[in-house]
């Protein structure tokens, strides 16, 4: 959890809090377009997978549809290393998972695996804000034997890219981890997937903690398109904005919120949500609730204790 605003009673709150109070993430399947959370009070129940073994959580679900079966790739995290990896599994009927089966793992730690078409090709653009450049992966042997052919932009640390087709143009929006995270969206524009990619001549087009920070899939509804976002203006993670895209061109770019998902009260993840995907009628979603964990404890617990002795030094080393 993130606390955005407040000085330093809020951080200390904040890191005690982080000690004994950890997010546990699932994945859940609503049976209904992405369009239906337009009106979220009608959405209906929503079928959460089987939870992990202690230690580890899903999030940050994308899915596609292949033979009929409906297959995600997601973001597995170990609470151990702290390190995510891409897994994919393929639902069954009755929402059964597969054996889940890592598919894109790098040194560093990766989440929200954004998956686009492009003539015919499968696509995914995973977050990977530990490296200072947004990839772009394809696989020809789906669901396995994924590899990166493309950097799409150098130079920035993206967290929760978006990438899609509109108006005849390839559009990228994501946040900055060095510039705003939370609240600071930037965005680019290509005639091809593959680039070259421009940047958005008013970036960051967007400056609101409330609604910038990227939630899943945009869509389309009665010709109008919609992208789903991040409310992080309390805590990270809480719940999603539809906006409603009023102009994007290269040189402006105008959006407004239509609608609030969440927090999804009525199950066991009832917290926060903040993925909302889209796949043939049914949509993908996430969220978690706060539990206690030990091994999270413990590395919580370290981070702190290297971060207070790092405070410290300073002031052995005065003469």
């Amino acid at each position: 959890m993130y606390l955005v605003k407040g000085g330093w009673k809020n951080e200390t709150a904040r890191r005690f809090h982080a000690l004994f109070s950890h997010p546990l993430w699932n994945i859940g399947i609503v049976e209904k377009p992405i369009q239906a959370f337009l009106e979220p009070e009608r959405i209906g129940e929503v079928h959460w997978l089987p939870p992990l073994p202690r230690g580890r959580y899903l999030a940050d679900p994308f899915g596609v549809l292949r033979g009929g079966k409906t297959h995600v790739l997601c973001e597995e995290l170990d609470y151990r290393t702290n390190k995510g990896i891409i897994v994919t599994f393929q639902l069954s009927d009755g929402f059964v998972p597969s054996t889940r089966e890592p598919v894109i793992v790098e040194p560093t730690h990766l989440s929200y695996p954004y998956l686009i078409e492009d003539g015919g090709r499968l696509f995914c653009v995973p977050e990977n804000f530990s490296t200072t450049e947004i990839s772009l992966y394809t696989t020809d042997e789906f669901p396995r034997g994924w590899r990166r052919v493309a950097v799409l932009i150098q130079g920035v640390r993206a967290h929760d890219s978006q990438v899609f087709h509109h108006d005849g143009r390839w559009w990228l929006c994501y946040t900055d981890v060095d510039k705003g995270p939370f609240d600071k969206l930037f965005l680019w524009h290509s005639e091809h997937l593959t680039g070259p990619w421009r940047p958005h001549a008013r970036n960051p087009v967007k400056t609101d903690a409330k609604s910038a920070r990227g939630a899943g899939t945009p869509f389309l509804h009665r010709g109008q398109l919609y992208r789903p976002a991040q409310d992080c203006s309390r805590t990270y993670g809480r719940r999603i904005m539809i906006n409603r895209v009023l102009t994007l061109t290269p040189s402006e770019f105008e959006e407004e919120t239509a609608a609030v998902v969440g927090p999804l009260r009525r199950g066991p993840y009832r917290d926060g949500i903040h993925t909302l995907s889209g796949v043939g009628n049914m949509t993908l979603v996430d969220g978690y609730r706060v539990t206690f964990d030990k091994s999270e404890f413990g590395r919580a617990l370290d981070s702190e204790r290297r971060r207070f002795l790092g405070a410290l030094t300073p002031l052995w080393h005065r003469s």
